[in-house]
């Protein structure tokens, strides 16, 4: 699966209502999107682009968070990987 059809997937997901259900909530895109780019930087751990891509989900996972939880945690450091 590719990431546009992902990213298109928790899009539609997210924003689609479950009959009968209450609506999903705003952040839970941005913390879905935040474990997608976390999982996608575990490929690349030793790459700057690993690093980067890490910090951005990072970056995204915190923002979502606070908006959510009384007592957020960060996600845990990125482990280097042996070369």
């Amino acid at each position: 699966m590719s990431l546009t059809t992902l990213m298109q997937n928790i899009d539609d997901w997210c924003g689609t209502p479950t009959p009968g259900h209450p609506p999903r909530p705003p952040w839970l895109r941005d913390i879905l999107t935040a474990v997608v780019v976390a999982e996608l930087s575990a490929n690349n751990s030793g790459t700057a682009e690993g690093r980067a891509l890490y910090a951005a989900a990072a970056r995204l996972y915190e923002s979502a968070a606070a908006k959510v939880a009384l007592n957020p945690q960060p996600l845990p450091p990125l482990e280097e990987q042996p070369s």
